[in-house]
């Protein structure tokens, strides 16, 4: 019944497992040997009861019988009813030698007439004259099955009813009954042996292609996360299925735990090595100018590093929040003007101006408000940045628009900066691909802008703003009330 673990398991997980761990197999047999049981105790009921109507079925034939023959031989003589009561009517009911037999005629003329006279002969529920009815009584101490029967006297000048009862006790009927029964019983229960039997057995062949997966996951390296490809029936199918798409999604979750491993080691590497280099210039410096000038671009390479780290803490929150939050109904205005604000004085420090534009109120989409802020001022701090770079006197500014259309909410961030090449445009969502090393910047801004529109499933297009400068376009699918469909 319990199959036994892998090797490696150590002797805590074994004693847990079987602990809380009740075998499949244990369960599917105890359920099948309690169904059987059951419908073996019920079957043997229904054996037990037909084999007493069968019996009463046989013996009342018998009582009948006997009694149509009294019946016949009663008369009229002197104005007196009379009985012969016929040999061969006892010796009809004589083929049950082990059981007695009483009876009892009386007239409603002359009442009794001979038998046992303390006999009660009065069924519960009399039928119609001229009708035989059975019923069982108890009479000196024991059950006696009864054969009742009162018609109308047809003899010349005889008027009232003359009634029958003949009785016979029920031995030979449980016999019977019991001979029935006991043969029923050892069928019923061998077939229920051989199939708590088959039920062991076929057991083990249902369960076998869970076994099939588990040997299979147990003879996997570590590392092997590649979908199962083994033949399983239509009820284990939907658990492969299922084991697929987990280790799919741990797969990704590993090479998403890689890529920010590599991503951080990437983006910390450097300018680590820089802080250092300055931090020894400084050492061997000797003029206080040039050294405080040293100092301060420490200071600069410090704060770089420090606004590294928050980004890759940011990057880790919004890969975590994809992977493991559940997005929810949102409005998109609300996150889009919480970045806005949050830009717009960094922004007008540098020079550039932040601009909000939308006619909506509300534009509700199914998506995470941490995800699409983190996008947006990712997207914002990118246009600033190359806005920046352009060496036009106007004022430098940067739109961001939200233009309802149909079946999508589109954003837009434009700016007047130098734009991006065609070439560049191909690559520029690629991880750690700088377009220009001129300026600050890591290189996995803009892909993190693209895996969190491809978890919305939102489209993202680059285009020209004209005269010059970028326009970012993101279009985020609206989210379709009932009333909608109607």
């Amino acid at each position: 019944m319990w199959r036994k673990l892998p090797q490696h398991t150590s002797a805590l997980e074994q004693s847990l497992d079987y602990r809380h761990s009740p075998s499949l197999r244990g369960r599917f047999i105890v359920v099948g040997a309690f169904t059987i049981s059951l419908i073996a105790v019920l079957a043997i009921k229904l054996v037990f009861d037909y084999s007493e109507r069968l019996a009463d079925i046989s013996y009342d034939r018998l009582l009948r019988s006997a009694l149509l023959q009294m019946d016949e031989n009663v008369g009229q003589e002197q104005g007196e009813i009379t009985i012969d009561i016929p040999w061969s009517a006892f010796a009809t009911l004589a083929q049950a030698s082990e059981d007695r037999v009483f009876y009892k005629v009386e007239s409603s003329s002359q009442g009794f007439i001979t038998g046992y006279y303390n006999l009660d002969s009065t069924p519960e529920r009399p039928k119609e004259y001229g009708t035989i009815q059975f019923f069982d009584r108890r009479y000196s101490g024991e059950t006696l099955r009864f054969a009742w029967l009162e018609r109308h006297l047809t003899e010349p000048d005889a008027s009232g009813t003359v009634r029958i009862v003949l009785a016979h006790t029920r031995l030979s009927r449980e016999d019977m009954a019991a001979s029935v029964t006991q043969r029923a019983v050892e069928l019923i229960t061998l077939v229920a042996l051989v199939s708590i039997v088959l039920i062991i057995i076929g057991s083990q062949l249902v369960l076998r292609p869970l076994h099939r997966i588990e040997q299979l996951l147990e003879e996997r390296t570590p590392g092997d996360l590649t979908p199962l490809t083994l033949k399983t029936p239509r009820e284990t199918y939907h658990l492969k299925v299922v084991i697929n798409d987990f280790m799919k999604r741990l797969q990704t979750n590993l090479e998403e735990l890689e890529n920010y491993t590599g991503n951080a080691a990437h983006q910390l590497r450097t300018p680590i090595a820089s802080l250092k280099a300055l931090a020894e210039n400084a050492r061997d410096i000797g003029r206080p100018d040039e050294q405080r000038q040293a100092l301060e671009k420490i200071i600069e390479q410090c704060e770089a590093l420090s606004d590294t780290v928050s980004f890759l803490l940011n990057q880790a929150t919004i890969s975590h929040r994809m992977q493991s939050q559940v997005m929810g109904l949102i409005d998109l205005v609300q996150p889009i003007q919480e970045s806005c604000r949050a830009q717009a004085l960094t922004a007008l420090r540098k020079g550039v101006m932040l601009s909000f534009e939308t006619t909506l109120d509300e534009a509700i989409v199914v998506g995470d408000i941490i995800a699409i802020e983190q996008m947006m001022q990712n997207l914002i701090e990118n246009a600033v940045r190359y806005s920046l770079l352009d060496d036009h006197e106007e004022t430098k500014e940067v739109v961001i628009r939200i233009t309802p259309l149909p079946n999508i909410f589109r954003v837009e961030v434009i700016d007047q900066g130098v734009g991006i090449s065609e070439i560049d445009k191909q690559r520029v969502f690629e991880r750690f691909y700088r377009g220009r090393y001129d300026i600050a910047g890591s290189g996995v801004g803009l892909s993190l802008v693209k895996d969190i529109a491809k978890y919305h499933k939102a489209d993202i297009l680059l285009s020209d703003t004209v005269p010059h400068g970028t326009t970012v376009t993101v279009d985020f699918p609206t989210f379709q009330f009932r009333g909608d469909h109607q």
